[in-house]
């Protein structure tokens, strides 16, 4: 869907979450999966981010987090 990763970068940066790195995958079909690598955030800006991109029309399923260590 055009502009759907800008939605959701919009919404990590109102939460105040920098993106180091997007990799969008392959489609299939409608549907495209998204990987986001940030920079160093707090897990409540983070949590922040999720609510408000788990209540976008551009998702599917609701987003996971996963905590790296380093990159």
């Amino acid at each position: 869907k055009p502009g759907a990763l800008a939605k959701v970068a919009a919404i990590l940066g109102n939460a105040g979450v920098s993106i180091h790195r997007m990799r969008q995958y392959d489609h299939v079909d409608d549907k495209a999966p998204v990987l986001i690598v940030t920079h160093k955030t707090t897990r409540t800006a983070l949590d922040e981010a999720l609510v408000a991109i788990a209540a976008t029309d551009v998702v599917t399923d609701a987003p996971v987090a996963l905590r790296i260590e380093t990159v």
